[in-house]
């Protein structure tokens, strides 16, 4: 409801530009869910549900994504080029894979101060072409810093076969849909339905996997880079397929089966 009623806003004049994140949902949603308050988070220009999730206030978070008075960074900036860290966001810069090492700092300051705590970065295939996602993963290790990264993009080639190279442990999952259940003990659902492991519990209890991690999912957005760069530079059958995966579509319709059954 808030995407779309962004994207009338913007065609009436009434706001600049906007990021849509239709389509890929359930990744933001997902990972704030996984994650403890007491965990660091760093979110793209998609990432609503992370701040939706994570119980930001409503009325200073439209504020803030329409420039207001009132706002967290005060009308001065929109979108999402800001963080609350109360809430353990940790506000993102354009430069993407800039923040990947971000995450290494904080994900090492929590283990040196012998705290239980994971440092979650978003990331895209734009951003792991960059030097500072290989620095960034090359780091982590070393360090076996704990530090689950989401990928959010179409693949471009198999990360989770590169990063072993530098003792990173790498999966990949299909993100087009949420499935609300209870998993069986020590592990969670993945966005795409599949039983994974908890990215907390290789950070914390070291039962599944040691150090970094690498969560590759499949995904796909359904509008352009933003609002003015429209869409014809994306094949047609590629929207096709993917709105048969429509995460909050799926989830509606899991929601309807569980309600009649």
């Amino acid at each position: 409801m808030i995407e779309e009623k962004m994207l009338n806003l913007l065609r009436q004049g009434k706001l600049s530009k906007w990021f849509s994140g239709i389509g890929q949902e359930a990744i933001a949603v997902g990972v704030a869910s996984a994650l403890e308050p007491t965990d660091f988070i760093l979110p793209m220009h998609r990432n609503l549900g992370v701040f939706t999730t994570r119980g930001v206030d409503l009325g200073q978070l439209f504020r803030q994504l329409l420039g207001k008075e009132g706002g967290f960074t005060k009308g001065r900036d929109r979108t999402f080029h800001f963080g609350t860290l109360p809430h353990r966001i940790v506000g993102m810069i354009s430069h993407l894979g800039a923040m990947l090492p971000v995450a290494d700092g904080l994900a090492l300051a929590a283990q040196l101060r012998g705290e239980k705590r994971v440092a979650a970065a978003f990331t895209g295939d734009g951003s792991t072409s960059e030097g500072d996602f290989h620095e960034a993963v090359n780091l982590a290790g070393g360090l076996e810093a704990p530090r689950p990264v989401r990928r959010r993009e179409q693949p471009v080639r198999p990360l989770d076969a590169d990063v072993r190279a530098v003792r990173v442990q790498g999966h990949r999952r299909q993100g087009g849909g949420l499935r609300h259940r209870r998993p069986r003990r020590g592990r969670q659902r993945s966005p795409g339905g599949r039983a994974t492991p908890s990215p907390r519990r290789p950070a914390r209890a070291r039962r599944w996997l040691s150090g970094p991690t690498l969560l590759e999912f499949k995904t796909f957005r359904m509008r352009g880079h933003e609002e003015a760069s429209g869409t014809a530079y994306v094949p047609k059958r590629l929207f096709e397929e993917w709105a048969q995966k429509d995460p909050v579509a799926r989830y509606a319709k899991h929601a309807d089966r569980a309600r009649a059954s």
